[in-house]
């Protein structure tokens, strides 16, 4: 679990500015597909609003309250991300539904900027701008900018930033990236306890490859004194050249005084120096990497169990994690063969991975950085939800700067495979195949796998999100866009107002919002219905007014109506 050590590289001249260019211009194109989906009124799902509910419930100095999941519904009994407070400031600068979109693009262009510098650092300036393309272009970070914002867009600049210092070796900034992680989304402390996993295999590694051929023979000596109860230790008592039993003192004698222990192997004596195992264990012990990984590994375990076992269920008006029947734990270990069936059946999980390997040019897994990945991976394709098994929507998205630093980790990594398949020829010609082409291939796959890896990202971004930019349609204003803008303007700022999804984004902001149709909340004084959107299916209530006396008991009049977009306001 070392990263591999070369010499780092220093950019010089314009490639200086390689990781910021990536990044300005990875944030151009998120913000343009952002603002394309604004001026055309496309709202994917309800979570940007819950999300602007919630940076407004901070901003104004009020708890984490979210009209749009029940009346004064505590959204920390939903999902655990109390990291996303940090962004409170920003909204009340700039109180929009728009604002958390485009600070989600600017989350992401930073993360493509730190993977692009930690390619810099082992890559030339083409090949590293190459890697830092692929990042920008990736699927997972596509698909989760066109479902506009979740809490996640805080954690793939962390991801990046703690895995790049991973792979440098600067291992308290590591730690110190990955903490705030477990306090973006319950299920990322595992993931935090991943990372640890890494930084104590850091510091445990070299010590065990150190002492384990030592432990090897010392075992097989020992295996060989059980078959031979009988034989005698060279240099002891009875032994030829030792006069009777207190003659010349024995090497194990000298031994016990020095530290050290002697066993007979039959064929001669296997020294084990005590004096130097127990300084190395103590330098272990002291290893400040060491430390980092294992408080890093308790404290996201720590943090995911207190989220899911005491926090969520406390804030939630149910009672229970929410989420809790989208897991069986048990029901895995019950049957862990199936287990294993189900993380690639159906198809659509098959794809998953496949798009998740292939994204990495497939060497990325050359690489214990790609350990970090497994968590979601694993919590996604064992849930019986087949909402989390493609590759769609931003679930993939945290999962993208694992992959490109374990991309450059790889390379490296390679580099020096190739390295010291090339020592062991030592300029002699390879007596086999294998050996004579294992360095040039080796070497091939370095080069190769950051251009590789940008081929495969254009490929599979011609059916993403991003490509539709190049069409006229995305710059097209909603022709219903100045209907949809009047029925905003229609509802008082600050009045309580039932809506769809599609003047949802728009009026989140402005008014207090609630989800249409949930009879247990307080009757608002504004309903919104937009017959032609997707909320409805087939089956759209024609008589507004009667639909909303229906569910919330109160009397409605139409104030307007047209193009299918409805307002009713609440009778006196």
């Amino acid at each position: 679990m070392t990263p591999q050590r070369t010499s780092p590289l220093q950019p010089t001249g314009s490639a200086r500015w390689l990781p910021a260019l990536v990044g300005v211009l990875a944030t151009a194109l998120y913000c343009a597909l952002s603002w394309s989906q604004w001026i055309n009124w496309e709202v994917p799902s309800w979570d940007n609003a819950i999300f602007t509910q919630l940076l407004s419930s901070y901003a104004s100095g009020r708890g984490p309250e979210v009209d749009l999941k029940g009346h004064g519904f505590n959204l920390l009994g939903d999902h655990f991300h109390p990291l996303l407070i940090v962004l409170a400031p920003v909204y009340k600068l700039f109180p929009s539904a728009l604002t958390l979109m485009l600070v989600q693009d600017v989350l992401f262009g930073i993360a493509t900027a730190v993977v692009t510098r930690c390619a810099t650092r082992v890559l030339r300036a083409a090949p590293a701008a190459a890697v830092g393309a692929a990042c920008a272009l990736s699927f997972g970070l596509q698909n989760a900018v066109a479902v506009q914002f979740h809490e996640i867009a805080l954690a793939v600049p962390l991801l990046a930033l703690s895995l790049s210092a991973w792979r440098e070796g600067r291992w308290g900034a590591t730690a110190l990236w990955a903490a705030p992680l477990a306090l973006v989304k319950e299920d990322l402390g595992i993931t935090v306890a991943v990372i640890g996993t890494l930084l104590v295999g850091r510091a445990v590694l070299p010590f065990a490859r150190r002492w384990a051929p030592e432990a090897r023979r010392r075992l097989a000596g020992l295996t060989a004194a059980l078959r031979q109860p009988d034989a005698a230790v060279p240099g002891g008592p009875g032994t030829p050249g030792t006069p009777g039993t207190t003659g010349t003192t024995g090497p194990a004698e000298t031994l016990g005084r020095t530290g050290g222990s002697v066993e007979n192997r039959g064929s001669g004596v296997v020294v084990l120096d005590r004096a130097q195992w127990r300084s190395d264990l103590r330098g272990l012990r002291r290893d400040p990497v060491l430390l980092w990984g294992a408080v890093l590994a308790v404290w996201g375990m720590g943090v995911s169990a207190l989220a899911v076992g005491v926090v969520l269920p406390a804030l939630n008006p149910a009672g229970e994690f929410a989420y809790a029947d989208k897991l069986d734990p048990a029901g895995f270990l019950r049957d862990p063969a199936s287990a294993v069936i189900l993380l690639v059946v159906p198809v659509r999980k098959l794809v998953t991975w496949l798009l998740v390997l292939l994204s990495g040019a497939v060497v990325a897994v050359r690489s214990p950085v790609l350990l970090v990945a497994l968590p979601t991976l694993l919590w996604r394709m064992l849930s019986p939800n087949d909402g989390y098994w493609g590759p769609g929507w931003h679930y993939s998205a945290v999962l993208m700067p694992v992959v490109f630093v374990a991309l450059v980790d790889a390379v490296a990594r390679l580099r020096g495979d190739a390295d010291r398949a090339r020592r062991r020829t030592g300029g002699t010609a390879p007596t086999s195949p294998s050996a004579r082409f294992e360095a040039p291939v080796l070497t091939v796959l370095a080069a190769g796998a950051p251009w590789a890896a940008l081929v495969i990202a254009l490929v599979v971004g011609t059916m993403q999100p991003l490509a539709q930019l190049v069409t006229p349609a995305a710059w097209q204003p909603d022709p219903r866009g100045d209907v949809k803008a009047a029925a905003v303007a229609e509802i008082p700022e600050g009045a309580s107002v039932a809506t769809d999804l599609s003047l949802m984004n728009a009026l989140v902001s402005r008014t207090r919002v609630h989800w249409i149709g949930n009879g247990e909340d307080p009757a608002p004084e504004y309903v919104v219905v937009d017959r032609s959107g997707g909320t409805w299916g087939t089956t759209p209530p024609q008589d507004v007014a009667g639909y909303a006396q229906d569910v919330y008991g109160h009397r409605y009049t139409v104030v307007s109506d047209e193009a299918n977009i409805v307002v009713a306001r609440e009778s006196s």
